[in-house]
């Protein structure tokens, strides 16, 4: 019972690594709150959590924000714990990107690449708002929020990053960027934040197993196992894990880390 009784706001909590890391939360005695821009799954997630409250939040709308976090408020009367958790992978960008890279390592075999990526020219602004307002600007609009109810009592602050926003990733420039951004904004705000006992760390997962893998190719599945030298995935609750360490008092030394768990993957 490590977070018992602390209020945990999880967004995009109805499914994968968010449903993960709130179920984790709710074990170890937490109130969750879940945020998501599905309203009818996040129900449904918190239904099956202990102390469990679903809340609608599109967390790319600054005022849906405030709105979601007043109503946290109002509630439980403050917050402990923030999961920026939730956005896009841009699946359709995703399927053509492996595609692409299948034909190019077909070419290698017998002479040099001639399909390109092009993954700029492609990537029209519509994608490329929606990734950043997603991913960056919701997770610095959920953060400040946030902050303004810790500042009275402390709190911790977990954003969601990727392996790909260390390695720079391959074939979708605006979902590195965006995480890349997200590592950066995880390090200058902790420096600021833990003086006022908020603590702001940031989990960079490699490969997970969640429902985006349905939609990939064996040829990359390999391809990603072969890079991977533990050999495996990872499952969402050994992601969850690291999220409940960053949230309790056991990670109290712990302030502006980017920590990845993936398999090796990048050392």
């Amino acid at each position: 019972m490590r977070l018992k009784d602390r209020v945990c706001v999880v967004t995009g909590g109805a499914s994968g690594i968010g449903l993960a890391i709130a179920t984790a939360f709710d074990r170890e005695g937490a109130r969750v709150v879940l945020f998501d821009i599905d309203m009818a799954a996040a129900l449904a997630a918190a239904d099956g959590l202990a102390n469990g409250q679903a809340v609608s939040c599109d967390v790319s709308d600054s005022a849906a924000v405030s709105e979601a976090f007043d109503a946290v408020v109002e509630r439980h009367g403050r917050v402990d714990v923030l999961v920026n958790n939730a956005g896009v992978v841009g699946a359709a960008e995703y399927a053509r990107t492996q595609a692409i890279i299948e034909t190019q390592a077909k070419e290698r075999e017998t002479g040099p690449v001639t399909s390109f990526l092009r993954s700029l020219p492609n990537l029209s602004d519509e994608l490329w708002h929606r990734m950043i307002a997603t991913h960056l600007y919701g997770t610095f609009y959920c953060m400040r929020a946030a902050v303004e109810e810790m500042e009275k009592t402390g709190g911790v602050i977990i954003n969601m990053s990727s392996i790909t926003g260390t390695n720079g990733g391959f074939g979708n420039p605006h979902y590195a960027t965006a995480k890349a951004a997200i590592n950066g904004l995880t390090r200058a705000t902790a420096k600021e934040l833990i003086q006022q006992n908020i603590r702001v760390n940031a989990i960079a997962p490699g490969f997970v197993d969640t429902p985006l893998r349905d939609s990939i190719s064996d040829w990359v599945r390999h391809s990603q196992l072969a890079a991977t030298p533990i050999g495996r995935v990872a499952h969402c609750e050994e992601i969850a894990s690291v999220a409940v360490f960053l949230a309790c008092d056991e990670s109290s030394y712990v302030v502006g880390q980017v920590i990845s768990p993936n398999g090796g993957y990048l050392i």
